[in-house]
């Protein structure tokens, strides 16, 4: 529910008095209760003190004549309601008074508030010597006195109810006051709103009465209506002069964009071919390292045919044997004659005694099992040499590192076995998304450079791989015993056409090829060395790539 100003300031006003008109109405009442019964109180205790030294003598003498003379004499007071004399067993010697206060039982009271029945009963003790002998009991009538308090505070509560009506009356009329200029500078906002809208800032100024905070506050407005309307003005001005500025705009965006568009199919072609070269070259470079594989993928191919070719031979004269027992058996079985027939069968023991049947058994199944291992080497090798070789698409699939480290391997180990001992420690890695076509490459040329590291320094070297994962990557390290590199080439270890090869041996484009392909991976390839003591070269793909963009593969180098 919405609540206006003016029922805000008259309701805090009111609340306010009403909280000190309280305050003041407890406190009054309190102060006239601790009044009435401060004077009750004394007053009834010197009464009771003063009629206790009267009759002390008389009821000690047991005198009864003169205790009621007592009693009769103090009744007198109009103020006294009942009186009575009793012993310490409670056997009364005297009591008038009252009949109704005489006929309830005796209770002393603490408080005037206390005394419901309109009578203050108190009591004080008969002593000798600290001995009590008896007691007097005295009731104080205090209707007059209780009356007198109730008029007291009636009194108070209507002087209370009027001056809350006129704290009422006046925040009303202050209210009033406030929210008449108030309401003004509201109009004055509202107009403004309009004015701003419709850009028409006519009769929105207030009217400025007093000197007071109000009146600043309708001078500040008036202000803020002047300051809008300049600015109005002179963003009118602006604008126009922005709609001609379009114009020209307009015209010179429409030919620089026909220049651009012109510009556009230019890049666009440019980049075309520029693709098409790089592909060509990264093919190039591919093809470049086979043929530096060639003569050791030949010899890897050699030898199992040659093994093959051979257990061929072997198994033609098995073959050659089996068909002379089988024309022997034929013969057996074809003959009618029962004499023939057995001179046949001592013919066919004497041909099975001639060779070695067992022997031949089992050197068939040695024969067949070799031979069809070579073979499959034959495929692996000849499978790896196509993956390595083909033209690679931007196609990433899942893939296990440690398999195109064991693929290339088998490539680039009759090139290696004989200038170094390889050591691999593969460990257990999740696959990653990756284009096998090119890592596979990147891991052929770093195998080549570190043999080619090792074979520098005419010492029988190591070269030792490593996969394991990194935190949010999963890193391959190819650490090699070679000549090291120049710290002064490592910071161009990357770049495109840099080798420290001898002229015709490399083409600088290895390690940058390789640099390229791993920032296409979203990973990072780089190295590290001490010359003279071997390199160490650190391929990290990430585990998650965040990004499957594509970029154009970079040519570099080979070290």
């Amino acid at each position: 529910m919405k609540l206006s100003l003016r029922f805000k300031t008259i309701t805090g006003i009111a609340s306010i008095a009403a909280l000190l008109l309280l305050v003041l109405i407890v406190t009054v009442f309190q102060l006239l209760n601790d009044l009435v019964d401060s004077n009750i109180k004394k007053s009834a205790d010197t009464t009771v003190a003063l009629f206790v030294s009267t009759t002390k003598n008389a009821f000690l003498s047991y005198d009864l004549a003169s205790l009621d003379a007592d009693v009769s004499e103090i009744l007198t007071n109009p103020n006294i309601s009942y009186v009575k004399v009793k012993d310490k067993l409670g056997n009364v010697f005297v009591e008038k008074g009252s009949e109704v206060a005489l006929s309830r039982p005796f209770e002393a009271d603490l408080s005037v508030s206390a005394a419901n029945d309109g009578v203050y009963d108190t009591r004080a003790p008969i002593m000798v010597n600290d001995t009590v002998y008896g007691y007097v009991e005295i009731g104080l009538n205090i209707a007059s006195v209780t009356e007198s308090v109730s008029r007291v505070r009636n009194w108070t509560v209507t002087l209370a109810l009027m001056e809350f009506v006129l704290v009422g009356l006046c925040s009303y009329l202050l209210g009033s006051f406030l929210m008449s200029q108030l309401q003004q500078l509201l109009q004055g906002a509202k107009h403004l709103g309009e004015a701003v809208k419709y850009n028409n800032y006519k009769e929105v100024f207030v009217p400025v009465r007093g000197k007071d905070e109000l009146s600043e506050l309708a001078e500040a407005f008036n202000l803020l209506v002047e300051r809008l309307k300049e600015e109005h003005e002179q963003r009118q001005r602006a604008q126009d002069e922005l709609k001609e500025l379009n114009t020209l705009l307009e015209e010179k965006v429409q030919d620089r964009t026909s220049l651009l568009n012109q510009k556009n199919y230019q890049l666009e072609e440019t980049n075309k071919d520029l693709k098409e070269a790089q592909v060509q070259l990264l093919q190039a470079e591919k093809m470049a390292s086979v043929g530096q594989l060639a003569a050791g993928v030949a010899h890897e191919i050699n030898n199992p045919v040659g093994f093959v070719s051979s257990n061929i031979s072997t198994l033609s004269e098995y073959v050659a044997t089996y068909q002379m027992i089988f024309s022997q058996i034929q013969a057996v079985i074809d003959e009618k004659d029962e004499n023939k027939r057995a001179a046949s069968l001592i013919e066919l023991e004497k041909l099975l005694d001639k060779q070695d049947m067992a022997f031949i058994n089992e050197d068939i199944s040695d024969l067949l099992r070799d031979s069809r291992e070579g073979l499959l080497r034959v495929a692996e090798i000849v499978k790896g040499l196509k993956l390595f070789s083909r033209v690679d698409s931007d196609q990433m699939q899942k893939h296990n590192i440690n398999d195109c480290v064991r693929t290339t391997l088998a490539m680039v180990n009759n090139q290696l076995k004989y200038i170094c001992t390889v050591e691999t420690h593969l460990g257990r890695v999740p696959d990653v998304d990756m284009n096998v076509g090119k890592i596979s490459q990147v891991i052929t040329n770093l195998l080549i450079n570190a043999g080619q590291a090792v074979e520098a320094t005419s010492q029988n070297g190591k070269i030792i791989i490593t996969t394991c994962t990194v935190g949010e990557f999963v890193e391959l390290r190819v650490e090699d015993s070679g000549c090291g590199i120049p710290p002064s080439h490592l910071d161009k270890l990357f770049n495109p056409f840099f080798t420290t090869k001898p002229e015709g041996q490399g083409t600088g484009l290895g390690l940058s090829i390789s640099f390229g392909i791993a920032q296409e991976h979203g990973g990072s390839l780089s190295a590290t060395s001490t010359e003279g003591d071997g390199s160490t070269f650190t391929l990290a793909l990430p585990i998650n790539p965040v990004s499957k963009d594509s970029q154009d593969t970079g040519e570099t180098n080979d070290a």
